[in-house]
């Protein structure tokens, strides 16, 4: 005989400043009440805004038809009084016919609240930005979800190439299910799929620049923009983010196992030695390694928009900045 399922706290908060997570805590938790009551009217109030006591107050109170309701609680943190002592009222004596679902940034502001919230049953969700490991582990999750796999070097490419976004990368990782057969999905074909559609080359242009090999780095910053258009701030966060693996495997120390270092460097094993190899080709420039880091950091405000007022810079300038980035920072002489 099949078990019930667990009825749906009365309370649910998603805690947390991952947009994506907070948001399929949401969709989640109402699905499964809609499973568990049938037919649920939905009410979204921001817990600071002048009319949210009064909505609150409501929305949970009982309704002529007995409809069942599910209220939707925007940043708690920054609650009113009036929201705050409605909030807890609720946990100690909730409303037969009402559900709440509560968001919640992170942070210290507001912990009062959600710890007596917790102490009268409701159930927290963590949705706390993923990086490293844990990014990691979450993609592979998610591609076992299409009951599907992809290789280590296939995950890293992609984290590389198109950033720590988490809506970014489910997206990517939804185009890939749909449109390459392989299983598992391997490094050819991440780097096949998405070059020249939406700038998942950067990983193929910071290889050269950390290899030190500037004509290359140069000829696939040309042909990614030619085919993608403005690509600056991935090509940046893909630089960055091959400067910042160099680093912590160096800081590891030449001793340390392949698996020790990647572990500390939150980086997939196999990477470990093209890391070291990298890090050989600077160990002994470590005055230019600073200014590629400096240089790294005025580019991204560039590719951002500009770090003053008027600095904005167009397409073209953009190129040329990146260019010169390239150039500056993979050449072995001083330009």
């Amino acid at each position: 005989m099949a078990r019930a399922a667990a009825p749906i706290p009365r309370i649910t908060i998603a805690y947390g400043n991952e947009p994506l997570l907070v948001d399929r805590v949401v969709r989640t938790t109402l699905q499964h009440l809609r499973a568990q009551e049938g037919e649920v009217q939905v009410t979204t109030i921001a817990a600071n805004g002048e009319d949210a006591a009064a909505g609150l107050r409501e929305a949970s109170s009982p309704n002529l038809f007995g409809d069942t309701t599910a209220v939707v609680v925007t940043g708690v943190d920054q609650a009113t009084d009036d929201v705050d002592a409605l909030l807890r009222l609720f946990a100690t004596d909730p409303a037969d016919h009402a559900w709440l679902v509560l968001t919640h940034p992170g942070g210290v502001k507001g912990k009062n609240l959600l710890d007596a919230l917790k102490k009268a049953g409701a159930e927290q969700v963590a949705c706390a930005q993923l990086k490293g490991k844990e990014l990691r582990a979450y993609l592979v999750k998610e591609m076992a979800s299409y009951k599907r796999a992809m290789t280590d070097e296939a995950v890293s490419a992609l984290i590389d190439s198109v950033g720590q976004d988490l809506r970014l990368l489910t997206g990517a990782m939804s185009q890939l299910v749909a449109d390459v057969e392989a299983n598992p999905i391997a490094l050819d074909d991440v780097r096949d799929y998405f070059a020249g559609v939406t700038g998942v080359t950067g990983f193929a242009v910071a290889d050269a620049v950390w290899d030190r090999r500037p004509a290359e780095a140069l000829r696939s910053l040309r042909w990614a923009m030619r085919d993608s258009g403005d690509l600056s701030v991935p090509m940046v966060m893909a630089l960055a983010a091959g400067l910042r693996s160099i680093v912590r495997v160096a800081a590891a120390g030449p001793g340390t196992s392949e698996a020790d270092a990647a572990r500390e460097a939150g980086v997939p094993p196999w990477k470990v030695r093209t890391l070291r190899h990298q890090w050989s080709a600077w160990s002994g420039d470590q005055r230019r390694l600073a200014a590629a880091a400096v240089a790294l950091a005025e580019a991204d405000g560039a590719a951002k928009g500009g770090v003053g007022e008027g600095t904005a810079l167009d397409p073209e300038q953009k190129l040329l900045a990146l260019e010169r980035l390239v150039l500056l920072t993979s050449s072995k002489t001083p330009q």
